[in-house]
């Protein structure tokens, strides 16, 4: 077989030419069948992950987000999911922090006066 690229003699198996690299006709037919693998869109989430997720939230969201880029939905949702409880939950820790640091001095001056 002649390379169409370079016009170099190759052999008739050949995928790619060993002179130029160009793909041959048996190359170009054995990449149309190949595709990019899906991960299996019902693969659970992973649980160590979750908890990484609730605990980073903005690593949760990203990972999510990758996760269901790559065909993973049901994994994606988790991150994602976790994610969101673990806003949730610093949210909430932050607003009693807060509560506990302007509340104290009040509590206190209450507690002298009687």
């Amino acid at each position: 077989m002649i390379c169409s690229n370079c016009g170099s003699a190759i052999d008739d198996r050949a995928a790619v030419c060993v002179h130029c690299g160009a793909a041959t006709p048996i190359g170009m037919a054995m990449n149309q069948g190949a595709q990019k693998p899906v991960g299996d869109p019902n693969e659970p989430a992973n649980g160590g992950m979750i908890f990484l997720s609730a605990l980073v939230p903005l690593f949760g969201l990203i990972y999510g987000a990758i996760e269901s880029s790559n065909g993973k939905k049901r994994a994606g949702k988790g991150y994602i999911i976790g994610a969101i409880c673990g806003m949730a939950f610093w949210l909430i820790i932050s607003l009693l922090i807060l509560a506990a640091t302007i509340l104290l001095p009040f509590l206190i001056l209450f507690i002298e006066a009687s």
